[in-house]
C-alpha cells in the first residue's frame, strides 16, 4: 500500500506485544519463526486474526 501500511510488520509487532517470540527466518526467505514454528506471511497474518489482533476482512490491527 502506498500509505506505508505493512500488515505483516504490524502483525509481527502485535504478536510480539502479546508475548509471542517472532523472528524472521534466516537466509532471506519469506518465512517467520513464531514460538519455534515456521510460518509464511499468510500464516502469520492468519495467526494474528485467530488471536484477535487483526480484522480478517481488512488486515488492519484492531
Amino acid at each position: 500500500m502506498s500509505d506505508g501500511h505493512d500488515p505483516i510488520l504490524e502483525a509481527v509487532e502485535a504478536l510480539r506485544a502479546r508475548g509471542h517470540t517472532v523472528e524472521p527466518w534466516t537466509g532471506g526467505l519469506p518465512y517467520w519463526l513464531v514460538d519455534g514454528e515456521t510460518l509464511t506471511d499468510g500464516d502469520l497474518l492468519a495467526l494474528a486474526v485467530r488471536v484477535g489482533l487483526m480484522d480478517s476482512t481488512s488486515t488492519k490491527l484492531q
